[in-house]
């Protein structure tokens, strides 16, 4: 309560100081009843800031040294302006309303590191702290920091520097709880709606469908048929974020049984193979020259700013063909000021790639593609120097060097994690079996 007073005193005279002071006292008129309702006389003796109420009616109100000091301790790391987003609001619009034209291009320069403002969704909350009446030059508001909230263990924070902004992306890893859904496919129905009833995310019904599809043809899977299914949430706290992972799988057709088990990040059946395709090296048919290798820590050589280079470049000629590294979905297709024309593609809840400054796409978003597919033409497109091919490799949402070990060209389980594998199958087996087990939720047909 005292931190929302605060903030709300803070705003209002920052708006009456720019004010003539006629205009200054028929709104601290109006607005007097609105704060009383917000300041309770009874709190005095809990260490709240005590401002008489009468002395917003005078024209020359200034709150004294000490209760701005209480006031700036209390509110200095809330926000000026949150934006909420709703349906066809866009960051230019909102931008506007505080004439800061020229800070959102600067915004969308650091954000071509990191690619997280060209999808806005309703929702999607945004901070804004403002400090002062100059933006690079012309009269409006000076942005100091905007965070991006993406949910409640991701956000991305474009903190200025200078004449420029800087990100950093937070991921927070939070604690995973694990759920056990029990159930079987009812007459007339299926797997992935009864799964979905039983509370799986539709996202995870079709992973594990696509993870099963070279073993089982879901359209003719019969009634009575059951499953077992370990998901895990993430929870921030005491709260639930929206992000899952299927932990492991029995699918029970007949009297065949398919499983399911993740090791490492990557899925295997109950003998170890994959069930996912590797990933090739190069998105490339041939080698090229890389003129410019992954660095996080890379400093702009004018500004001084850290500007990562979260990919590999590659020196190709324009319209030379990209092809998918591995087996996914494509999850954008945006022509980006600074990174160009680029693609995004989702290979699993773990891995994802993107591919910058491209000449044209032949994929669209929300297609399927396989490993090897030609999806798209290389080009100089965005805020490039030159041809050439911006490949960027991530491993749950961070970037890493496609060009080092951790990119998995070969999935199988090698002989030295084959126990380990082993044990974590067992492990899982038990939670699936095992209904006493404590701490363990469940969700569970009943007709299973």
């Amino acid at each position: 309560m005292l931190k929302e007073v605060a903030l709300r005193l803070k705003l209002i005279l920052n708006v009456l100081n720019k004010l003539p002071k006629l205009h200054q006292y028929m709104i601290a008129v109006l607005l007097v009843m609105f704060i009383a309702l917000l300041i309770d006389p009874t709190s005095r003796d809990s260490g709240t800031v005590d401002i008489a109420l009468p002395a917003l009616l005078d024209p020359e109100f200034v709150v004294n040294e000490e209760q701005a000091s209480a006031l700036d301790g209390i509110a200095q790391n809330l926000p000026d302006y949150e934006w909420v987003v709703k349906k066809g609001e866009t960051l230019g619009h909102t931008f506007g309303k505080f004439r800061m034209s020229k800070t959102l291009n600067k915004i969308r320069e650091a954000d071509a590191d990191v690619l997280t403002l060209d999808v806005i969704n309703p929702g999607d909350r945004y901070l804004f702290w403002l400090t002062g009446s100059d933006d690079f030059g012309s009269q409006g508001i000076v942005l100091a920091r905007m965070e991006q909230v993406l949910g409640i263990e991701h956000q991305v924070v474009f903190k200025r520097n200078g004449d420029g902004f800087e990100y950093q992306e937070i991921l927070l890893q939070g604690k995973w709880k694990k759920n056990r859904i029990i159930g079987e496919v009812l007459k007339n129905s299926n797997f992935y709606d009864e799964a979905v009833a039983l509370g799986l995310s539709r996202n995870d019904a079709s992973i594990v469908k696509r993870l099963l599809k070279n073993k089982i043809d879901f359209r003719k899977i019969h009634t009575g048929d059951q499953f077992q299914i370990i998901v895990s949430n993430q929870f921030i706290g005491a709260k639930a974020s929206n992000n899952t992972r299927i932990e492991g799988v029995r699918f029970f057709n007949r009297r065949q049984e398919y499983s399911v088990f993740s090791f490492k990040g990557n899925y295997f059946d109950s003998n170890g193979e994959g069930l996912e395709r590797a990933f090739s090296r190069f998105p490339l048919k041939k080698r090229y020259r890389i003129s410019s290798n992954f660095n996080p820590r890379r400093r702009h050589p004018i500004t001084g700013l850290v500007r990562p280079h979260n990919g590999t470049d590659f020196a190709v000629p324009i319209g030379t063909g990209i092809y998918a590294p591995g087996d996914g979905e494509v999850k954008r297709v945006v022509r980006h000021k600074y990174a160009g024309l680029y693609i995004e593609i989702q290979h699993s809840n773990k891995y994802r790639t993107r591919f910058l400054h491209l000449s044209k796409s032949l994929v669209r978003k929300g297609q399927r593609v396989k490993r090897g597919q030609k999806i798209a033409l290389s080009g100089n497109t965005g805020a490039s120097t030159g041809a050439h091919l911006h490949y960027e490799f991530h491993v749950n949402k961070k970037p890493i060097n496609a060009m080092g070990k951790n990119v998995p060209i070969a999935i199988g389980i090698d002989r030295k994690s084959m126990l380990a594998f082993k044990r974590r199958v067992s492990d899982l087996v038990k939670m699936m079996e095992n209904e006493s087990l404590s701490g363990l939720s469940v969700s569970k047909s009943n007709s299973s």
